[in-house]
């Protein structure tokens, strides 16, 4: 059957078992991080808009978005659902942290 001694075959054998375990722990560790990216934030940023009139309006991010320049406030998850879905003449979703992917409208 095998050209491998048992001692051989047994050292194969528990090195894959240790490369399964590290594959098990790496696979759970991306998808915990998958997970957390997933999650839809408790809240998030409106972004004042540039200027009255500007045709982007008022912008909104995620929370940890690093492209907020100016002034600020936080919005629930509701709020923006009707900003970007019954406003979206005067809000816009910023392009770089796509908050409505997180509450599924895009």
């Amino acid at each position: 059957m095998s050209d491998l001694t048992p001692a051989e075959r047994l050292t194969k054998l528990t090195t894959l078992r240790e490369w399964l375990a590290w594959q098990l722990r790496d696979t759970e560790r991306k998808i915990g991080e998958l997970e957390q990216q997933t999650r839809e934030p408790q809240s998030y940023i409106s972004e004042q808009a540039i200027r009255d009139g500007h045709p982007l309006g008022v912008v909104i991010h995620r929370p940890d978005c690093g492209m907020i320049q100016r002034p600020a406030t936080r919005l629930t998850a509701e709020q923006v659902r009707f900003a970007l879905t019954k406003d979206a003449q005067h809000f816009t979703a910023c392009d770089f942290c796509d908050p409505g992917s997180a509450l599924g409208l895009t």
